[in-house]
């Protein structure tokens, strides 16, 4: 029997890239939110103040100083190990940061490769991919509409996803994520 290979997401999933941009956010623009207070995937539309170009421009920013980005969970490595037993790791982005690797490797997590795309909805074009771990609504309705599995990692954004999607298997941390993968894949 052939290995699965999943496809995990990095900014919201694997990275709390969120929170490090929301410190940047206070400390540039005097913005104070909460993780919690983004229930919009497109950043532009909580803060209509910003424009798309200073959002991406304090992106690249923030993964300039890969070090100060948190892991989502502080188990990540481990359980990142547990699934390598039973599937190839593949780590699916469109985050075009060159320390992407880096920070994979800063926070031994463990993964066959890396592949950086240039958009989300590119995602479930991969065909050595047949299981997306994603946060982004789009990219689990794309990756379902292609035939694939998905799970979403629940994040404030994506609550109404959540509500009207009851059948696509919900992460709320990555302790139920591995047992998500581990049980039903």
């Amino acid at each position: 029997m052939s290995r699965k290979t999943i496809g995990i997401d990095v900014d919201g999933v694997l990275a709390d890239s969120m929170s490090r941009w929301l410190q940047e956010a206070e400390r540039r623009y005097g913005i104070k939110a909460l993780k919690a207070d983004i229930t919009e995937y497109e950043l532009s539309d909580v803060f209509p103040i910003l424009t798309h170009q200073q959002i991406l421009d304090d992106w690249k920013h923030i993964w300039g100083n890969y070090h100060e980005i948190r892991l989502e969970d502080r188990d990540i490595p481990s359980i990142t190990d547990n699934l390598h037993g039973k599937f190839d790791i593949y780590v699916t982005t469109a985050n075009p940061s060159p320390n992407i690797q880096k920070w994979l490797k800063m926070n031994n997590i463990v993964y066959d490769k890396i592949i950086q795309l240039p958009s989300h909805t590119d995602k479930h074009k991969l065909d050595s991919v047949g299981l997306y771990v994603d946060d982004f609504p789009e990219v689990i309705d794309s990756a379902i509409k292609t035939g694939k599995a998905a799970i979403i990692f629940r994040q404030p954004y994506n609550d109404e996803f959540i509500k009207n999607n009851s059948g696509v298997p919900v992460a709320y941390n990555w302790r139920d994520l591995e047992d998500i993968l581990m049980t039903q894949f």
